[in-house]
């Protein structure tokens, strides 16, 4: 499903961020990348986005390259929940969850309609018109992973999600990520720390500075 082929990226400045990267992630899969911060987490998940081009290398979505496709389709078949979230904290949860369908220019019932199924999912239904500055951050968390689903992606980018939770709610989000990937949602999460939550063999990658040190499952 994606494939990274010797992918490199230096920035102007001399950093390297990702250094001959070769990865291969299969429909279904369930991979959380491990690495310190400034490993290059989630500069690969830009990339494997299409966010970012690389220095070097190939990246591969369903077998074409990822700089081929149109930027709009992409997005709704690749979902990114950003690790600072990027949320509009004075908008309500369905302003900042419909964003991305209101861009499209998709009516108000097909929105409403969308917005309250994927809130739903996320157990949120009844905050969808509370302002995001009254939410706690896990909450937040779970708003940001909404907007990431609202065109049902194919394939969900998780960057840091349990960064600055509690234990118990970090074990909550995803485990809710974990049911979102037993019906097919191919899962690519990074984090710098593992918690350990759901039944279902996890991928480990791990990275440091830029390289693949290591892969195993868990």
């Amino acid at each position: 499903m994606i494939e990274l082929k010797n992918v490199s990226k230096v920035y102007p400045n001399g950093t390297i961020a990702l250094d001959k990267v070769n990865l291969k992630f299969n429909k279904g899969d369930f991979v959380i990348l491990m690495g310190e911060s400034g490993a290059g987490k989630t500069t690969l998940l830009k990339i494997i986005r299409g966010d970012e081009e690389p220095t070097e290398g190939t990246v591969l979505f369903e077998g074409v390259d990822i700089q081929r496709y149109n930027r709009t389709s992409l997005r709704r078949k690749i979902g990114f929940a950003f690790q600072d979230l990027t949320l509009i904290d004075d908008r309500t949860v369905f302003d900042n969850v419909s964003l991305p369908m209101q861009f499209r220019g998709a009516s108000f019932r097909e929105i409403h309609n969308k917005v309250e199924a994927v809130l739903s999912e996320v157990r949120l239904r009844e905050k969808m018109y509370k302002l995001v500055k009254e939410l706690s951050y896990g909450e937040k968390q779970r708003v940001s992973i909404a907007r990431a689903l609202i065109y049902e992606p194919i394939v969900l980018l998780l960057d840091e999600p349990t960064g600055n939770l509690d234990v118990d709610t970090a074990r909550a989000v995803l485990n809710f990520v974990e049911v979102l990937n037993e019906r097919g949602t191919t899962v690519i999460m990074s984090t710098h720390h593992l918690i350990e939550f759901g039944n279902k063999p996890k991928g480990i990658i791990k990275i440091r500075k830029g390289r693949i040190v290591g892969k195993e499952y868990v």
